[in-house]
């Protein structure tokens, strides 16, 4: 992907709506009649659980016990990539629809990166003695680097498997990066961190991205910038103190990429307000897109919501789908407007 090919539109993947096949067709249709140009496969499930659940099914250490996660001892990385459905389902989705696909730039697929699933793994035995819980009330895997590393390698398989479907854009979500690098670093060296990463996303021959939610921490910025991952993708909407961290000079002279969040993704129901005042309007985004032009130049600016929309489940299903899929749409047409003025 080269500069000019900048200022599209994509999302981060997860929605308000039950886990169902049917659901999932829906969504992504949706999209694509929106005019997404980069859709992603509707995450239906919680991220974590995602991919750990189907893990724990391959790794005889590590075991699942109501929706949470405890590794036991060491552990061979599965010689098969796990979690691969989601994929799959973008390419039986094509086949059936292939004049679909011809209305898109191309697809994303959005993989829990390895800090983030180690995050939500609980060590026990021998794996737990002489570490001091930090965060926790116990030892979790992130704490331990040959686990991290060992999650990487899992991650760099599916994406690898991931980039043979042909899939354009494969994102490793991080959320729980914005906690472990502030002024300080938890538990690793920077280094560590940005071999991690880059390990992670080795088996990407398109396009690799990572999603770190929050405000972004100089330091954080400064680590994400060293790595090899093409776009930075980052909340900007409800982290406005994002638009003081990040700067032009920073995607200057090199090929990377900042996906500026540009709506709102979590909030909660305020009684008798209404669907339509939680989306924004496209006057606004107009407005809010064109701030982010000024400040990083369209040649190397990607325009999406903030985060995934499953937060509003709180409304449920029916209006907190109507509200992000509206959100969505409104930010189409406002990037379409101010594409229309060039």
């Amino acid at each position: 992907m080269d500069k000019e090919d900048a200022l599209f539109t994509t999302v981060v993947g997860s929605w308000p709506l039950s886990n169902t096949h049917s659901n999932m067709v829906r969504i992504f249709t949706d999209l694509i009649q929106i005019g997404i140009d980069y859709p992603c496969y509707p995450q239906l499930l919680d991220m974590n659980y995602q991919f750990l659940s189907p893990l724990s099914k391959k790794v005889q250490n590590l075991e699942e016990i109501d929706n949470k996660f405890y590794l036991h001892g060491d552990f061979e990385i599965p010689k098969q990539p796990i979690a691969l459905e989601y994929g799959e389902f973008m390419v039986n989705f094509f086949n059936d629809h292939p004049d679909l696909r011809e209305s898109i730039k191309g697809t994303k697929a959005c993989l829990t990166g390895p800090f983030t699933l180690t995050f939500e793994t609980i060590l026990k035995n021998d794996l737990a003695k002489g570490l001091k819980p930090m965060i926790f009330e116990e030892p979790h895997a992130v704490m331990v680097d040959w686990i991290v590393d060992k999650f990487a390698e899992i991650l760099k398989q599916i994406g690898s498997a991931y980039n043979n479907m042909g899939i354009d854009i494969i994102s490793c979500d991080e959320p729980i990066l914005g906690l472990l690098v502030g002024r300080k670093t938890l538990f690793h060296s920077e280094d560590f961190i940005i071999n991690t990463i880059n390990k992670a996303i080795s088996g990407i021959k398109g396009i690799s991205s990572l999603h770190v939610c929050g405000r972004i921490s100089p330091n954080l910025r400064d680590l994400l910038l060293k790595t090899n991952v093409k776009i930075l993708d980052h909340e900007f909407s409800t982290n406005e103190h994002n638009f003081k961290i990040f700067e032009r000079k920073h995607f200057q002279d090199t090929d990377k990429l900042l996906a500026m969040g540009s709506t709102e993704s979590k909030f909660v129901p305020i009684k008798e307000k209404p669907i339509n005042d939680y989306v924004e309007k496209v006057e606004f985004l107009e407005k809010y897109i064109k701030k982010g032009i000024e400040q990083y130049g369209s040649e190397n600016l990607i325009i999406k919501p903030d985060c995934g929309f499953y937060p509003l489940k709180v409304f449920g299903e029916k209006d907190g789908y109507e509200i992000a899929i509206r959100k969505v749409k409104n930010m189409v047409l406002a990037l379409n407007k101010i594409k229309d003025s060039f």
